[in-house]
């Protein structure tokens, strides 16, 4: 009797196997096609998440994003009066009846109120805004299909063995444009001023009406500190059929989006009956506004989005050219896995023009690091500097750099005792210590104190006269930062150290070593203990570089363990040269040093990639034609679409990347290869600039000759990278 070949289990099997599955969109029910779809008003939107009610007035400083024991005072919320909160579609109704189709908008309200499409489109204009109306029906009439695993062993699985009703694929055009929610009648407010609790609705209407990220952070944090618990359902909530936080990942701005998960959004929210990725939703939308969308990927996995819903094939390796078509059949071995079921074959060339190549580093670079440890994570909640675990996807390259200064400062933030933490950034100019020093200070949400050493010799010139000398009562920059700071977290960075002088290293020796700084104009006792001391130099480029030499690896090392080796052996031989430069009493004073290395062939095409990034996000905007010629901006309203972006990157930085200038000189190479064409081409076709001139659209791509050429594109759908008018996943359906 022959075998009967083994049936992959349905998905719907698998599901029901994995009780415990949690899925934090809650998907739409799947639609019949042969029955009517029904109206909207027979559909019953989610239950609202009760809101949460004000408090009184609490101290602005923000908190940590969980803390170990959440603030309930329930003796401030029982002294407010009880208020029903009105939903926001009652209360629009209200707004309109009362006050006309327009006047209940305006009223109040700052947050942009005219006909401009709002922040969260694209700058094309082949989507208009939907009615309240339309988005509800455009929501209601989803049309899902539950697909079975067929029993083939091809990429397809599940896909091909389906009968025609279920071949009907979910309508991703749904995802063109969230639901448009009304804005609220007035600012929303904290404290006594705050009427009605939180209500997740009205917030969204906000950031969809121009609600900056500063307001939304200060106004999350308010709440935060009144129920942490309640304040992450309502982030969580699902709003008119999709979950709250694609709605903040909609607005495709990556400080939103920073706030919304770190008060409780969830970075792995799924939609639908085929658990479409936040991820996913985050990489289409934001084909065309690259730089932006690329900031917001980031984001996400810095908060702990997982890189593993989206198919290896499309980010390992990193830094080839995609196909038009998405990667082969044969690679794609995980794309039967449930948790990337929705990469559906429609969407897979969709999602192959959309990732950049920056973007395909960072799902690599995710896939491969090892999760923080409970214990870490809850030592930097507590000490509320949780943004510090992400630290890798800040900065291109420098993996051993992040991953010494994150460990690093976990250790400084574990120690029993106060005492600063003092760091050596060395490495050669142009490789990116100012840009860590910088994105250390972001993630912390700390001042920054920078001290330019080189000129600055003499000692009154960076901590002030000492009393009773003249001009004593003046101080200095750093004198009067530090004075400011006193038990606060800070950072003070001095570059060119290796351009100061013995009295200077002196002088830093008991801050360093006990956390207390003098205030040069009265005398008084600063505790510096908070304080992170950053110092910088190029004066061990030579070691460096040898050791890269004799250490081809170092690049490549993934084991924590060889990592660790590594770091060590590199440590020392920058230390006994410290000790020879700077003096035994200053060396010993230093917690860490971090080494800057020169970059790999893969970094340099990264740092070319985020050039052209920044040249679109510059010329994308409007022209401007001002009085004052010298107020002009002349070039814009441009869009490029990058073909082969791998290839492109790749050719640029390899002729033009000089390790003595690092990321400056693949920065002249983009402007030599890319900007200068582009701004000729431009100038030659048009007789005049003009604020409303129609778009302009260049292809950058790879010539028969393998050269980097800017040419006119008419009309092309384009690959990794800009991808033509709309939205690049959605062409040709």
């Amino acid at each position: 009797m022959a075998k009967r070949k083994k049936k992959t289990p349905s998905r719907q099997t698998v599901e029901s196997a994995q009780p415990n599955s949690v899925h934090p969109g809650h998907p739409i029910n799947p639609i019949n096609p042969s029955n009517p779809v029904p109206s909207p008003s027979s559909i019953n939107l989610a239950t609202p998440v009760k809101p949460i009610r004000p408090i009184g007035p609490v101290d602005p400083i923000t908190p940590p994003v969980e803390p170990a024991s959440p603030i309930h005072p329930a003796s401030q919320v029982t002294e407010e009066p009880s208020i029903e909160p009105i939903g926001v579609a009652e209360e629009f109704v209200k707004i309109q009846e009362s006050n006309g189709p327009t006047e209940g908008l305006a009223k109040g309200w700052g947050y942009g109120t005219d006909d401009k499409e709002s922040q969260v489109h694209f700058f094309d204009t082949s989507f208009t805004r939907l009615s309240f109306e339309d988005s509800e029906r455009n929501t209601s009439e989803v049309l899902a299909a539950d697909f079975n695993a067929g029993s083939t062993q091809s990429a397809d699985e599940g896909y091909e063995h389906v009968s025609s009703e279920e071949q009907r694929a979910p309508d991703f055009s749904q995802y063109n444009q969230l639901p448009r929610l009304p804005p609220p009648d007035e600012p929303l407010r904290t404290g006594r001023q705050a009427t009605g609790g939180f209500d997740v609705e009205k917030v969204i209407g906000a950031i969809q009406n121009g609600y900056s990220a500063a307001e939304l952070r200060e106004y999350l944090s308010y709440y935060h500190k009144a129920e942490t618990t309640l304040l992450k359902e309502n982030l969580n909530a699902e709003v008119r059929g999709f979950p709250a936080t694609f709605y903040a990942v909609e607005t495709n701005d990556a400080e939103i989006v920073r706030y919304w998960i770190k008060y409780g959004g969830d970075p792995n929210a799924t939609h639908g009956t085929l658990h479409f990725p936040l991820l996913a939703f985050a990489i289409l939308r934001g084909s065309r506004a690259r730089l932006q969308a690329t900031r917001t990927m980031e984001t996400l996995l810095r908060l702990g989005a997982s890189p593993l819903v989206i198919p290896a094939a499309y980010y390992n390796p990193f830094d080839r050219d995609l196909p038009e078509a998405g990667p082969d059949e044969k690679e794609l071995y995980d794309i039967g896995d449930d948790e990337r079921f929705w990469c559906i074959p429609e969407l897979r060339p969709r999602l192959a023009a959309a990732l950049s190549l920056t973007q395909r580093y960072r799902l690599w670079q995710a896939a491969g690091l090892e999760p923080a440890t409970g214990r870490e994570r809850t030592l930097a909640i507590r000490k509320d500097a949780v943004e510090i675990l992400g630290l890798q996807y800040t900065i291109i390259g420098q993996r051993l750099a992040t991953w010494s200064l994150r460990k690093s400062f976990l250790v400084h933030l574990a120690m029993p005792f106060k005492k600063p933490l003092v760091l050596l950034f060395a490495g050669p100019r142009g490789h990116g210590k100012r840009e860590l020093v910088n994105k250390l200070a972001y993630l912390l949400s700390v001042d920054v104190q920078k001290v330019e050493c080189t000129g600055l010799n003499v000692y009154d010139e960076i901590f002030g006269v000492k009393r009773p000398g003249q001009d004593y009562t003046l101080g200095s920059p750093l004198n009067d930062f530090l004075a400011s700071k006193s038990k606060e977290r800070s950072i003070v960075f001095i570059e060119e150290f290796d351009k100061t002088n013995q009295e200077i290293h002196k002088e830093l020796l008991v801050p360093f070593d006990r956390g207390v700084y003098t205030d040069r104009r009265n005398g008084q006792k600063v505790d510096s203990s908070q304080t992170i001391w950053i110092l910088s130099t190029s004066k061990f480029d030579d070691t460096i570089s040898d050791f890269c030499i004799e250490n081809s690896n170092i690049h490549d090392s993934d084991l924590r363990s060889e990592q660790y080796a590594l770091r060590r052996q590199l440590h020392r031989r920058i230390r006994n040269e410290c000790i020879a430069s700077f003096g035994a009493p200053l060396t010993s004073r230093i917690t860490e040093i971090i080494p800057f290395l020169t970059f790999n062939t893969e970094e340099q095409a990264l740092i070319a990639d985020k050039y052209i990034m920044e040249l679109e996000s510059l010329i994308a905007g409007p022209v401007v034609k001002s009085e004052d010629p010298d107020e002009d901006r002349l070039i814009g309203n441009v869009q490029l679409e990058i073909t082969n972006d791998a290839s492109v990157c790749s050719t640029i930085a390899n002729e033009h990347y000089l390790p003595e200038f690092g990321a400056s000189s693949i920065s002249h190479g983009v402007d030599a290869t890319i900007t200068n064409q582009l701004i000729s081409r431009y100038l030659e076709d048009g007789d005049d600039f003009s604020e409303d001139q129609a778009e302009s659209r260049y292809r950058v791509g790879m010539n028969e000759d393998n050269e980097v050429e800017v040419l006119p594109e008419l009309t092309s759908d384009g690959t990794n990278g800009y991808s033509g008018l709309g939205y690049s996943w959605l062409k040709g359906r």
